[in-house]
């Protein structure tokens, strides 16, 4: 797999002063895969890992979302209130504004009081490297708690990315299946992209923080509520297949999460989880999971693709994407008007 220079740059970046590297990238062109796994010396191997995706787990939220409103159990327009029952007379945000980040929720569900035990765990723990600040908060309870105290306005909100938001989504989407969004999930990877590397769950590859030292997956459990936001692990060849699907029409009802729901942040929109880039015609998502880092980025007009794993935290697969996007698989031709 040759790169640009652009590229090669990143990747060095990437390298630099750290020891145990495990990078994997995958292309997707003419309909054809193109995996590298480079190791700790950046030789290529044949190994395929099972990385933990992060927040890409959003996009497959939505996308299970999606499916339910193309099959008349759930609607864009309707408010939360509509799949939740009990709650309090008043305004709550749609389901589109929870799948764009414009339902006026905060970025995570933690207040003052549940952040200081939080931090007490995390320490014992070993730091947020090894301790997922989801696992067990909030429960059941304590989401219905945040939904009814929390008192919003019907009002436009600024896109303000939200966990706790996408989460109730997810919710919402596994109260519509009946079997609760951990199993309804797993089964629509299985059955309906027919993904088998891909799954909520948990993983044992090791990944580094910034001194190089060894740190375990983030823990998850079937009943963690903030599960839809990031409990999804996936290969980089599995994250093409699912790029693939976008981009193909197999799955029609896709195509509304790479339309424009609302406004996002810098040079982007909003579709439904994705990121829609407005100078070119590119959908996007990063996925952070403590040690580890993804992307997956696709290009609407060219039908090309890039996914990108690796096993340090706090590092931009991001850079390495896009890079690829933009100088390897570019089309001058390519514009922000192009949609599926």
């Amino acid at each position: 797999m040759d790169f640009s220079k652009e590229t090669a740059k990143e990747i060095d970046k990437l390298y630099k002063g750290r020891k145990h590297v495990d990078l994997t990238i995958g292309i997707l062109k003419d309909g054809q895969k193109e995996i590298l796994h480079l190791d700790p010396e950046r030789k290529p191997s044949q190994d395929e890992l099972v990385y933990p995706a992060g927040s890409i787990c959003k996009l497959f939220t939505a996308s299970l979302a999606a499916k339910y409103i193309s099959e008349g159990k759930l609607d864009l327009q309707a408010p939360v209130s509509a799949y939740i029952p009990g709650l309090p007379e008043r305004y709550y945000p749609s389901l589109e504004k929870l799948a764009t980040h414009t339902s006026g929720y905060t970025t995570q569900p933690y207040s003052l009081l549940t952040t200081i035990p939080f931090f007490v765990k995390m320490n014992r723990e070993g730091g947020l490297f090894h301790t997922n600040p989801f696992r067990g908060y909030p429960d059941e309870e304590g989401m219905l708690k945040i939904i009814r105290e929390t008192k919003l306005e019907d009002k436009p909100y600024k896109f303000v990315y939200s966990n706790i938001g996408m989460s109730i989504l997810g919710y919402i989407a596994g109260r519509v299946s009946g079997e609760g969004f951990w199993d309804s999930m797993n089964r629509y990877i299985r059955e309906d992209l027919g993904l088998k590397n891909t799954f909520l769950g948990n993983v044992g590859l090791v990944g580094f923080d910034r001194k190089d030292r060894p740190c375990s997956c983030w823990k998850w459990e079937k009943e963690d509520i903030i599960a839809p936001a990031g409990a999804l692990n996936a290969t980089v060849s599995d994250l093409l297949d699912f790029a693939q699907i976008n981009l193909d029409g197999s799955l029609p009802y896709l195509a509304m999460c790479h339309e424009v729901h609302g406004p996002c942040e810098k040079n982007a929109q909003s579709g439904l989880a994705w990121r829609l880039e407005k100078d070119i015609p590119v959908s996007w998502h990063t996925g952070a999971a403590g040690a580890f880092n993804a992307f997956i980025g696709l290009n609407r007009k060219t039908k090309t693709a890039v996914a990108a794993a690796v096993n340090y935290g706090l590092v931009n697969a991001e850079q390495i994407g896009f890079s690829i996007l933009r100088n390897d698989l570019c089309d001058a031709d390519s514009t922000s008007d192009d949609i599926l």
